[in-house]
């Protein structure tokens, strides 16, 4: 019993190495697919000693740290996709007055001179 909790713990270590490589290169697919073995795992652990547990809630946790990150980061360009899609429907400016105004490409008028 004790030699199949040590496989399964390092099998699922190797694993959560797997997963790891996959969140770095940006594999997102890969890391759905490993999340289902994980699964299967992590179910044959149950009742595992501590100490087999603490080591993979370490790997598990650098995982999640990265994860965090990596949504941090898709969240950051989505806010800087839209600020850029915002900016090609309009714009902001100032009068004569220093007063600030957007001016939207429907609705803003441009003065023109000679």
């Amino acid at each position: 019993m004790h030699d199949t909790i040590e496989q399964t713990t390092e099998a699922l270590i190797d694993l959560l190495r797997l997963e790891r490589h996959a969140i770095i290169n940006g594999e997102f697919e890969a890391v759905i697919d490993i999340a289902t073995r994980k699964e299967a795992l992590i179910t044959a652990l149950t009742g595992a000693p501590e100490p087999q547990l603490g080591k993979i809630r370490e790997v598990a946790h650098e995982n999640q740290r990265l994860l965090n990150a990596a949504l941090k980061g898709v969240r950051a360009a989505q806010q800087r996709l839209k600020r850029i899609m915002d900016a090609s429907k309009s714009f902001n400016s100032y009068d004569g007055r220093g007063r600030a105004r957007t001016i939207n490409p429907d609705t803003g008028s441009v003065e023109r001179r000679a």
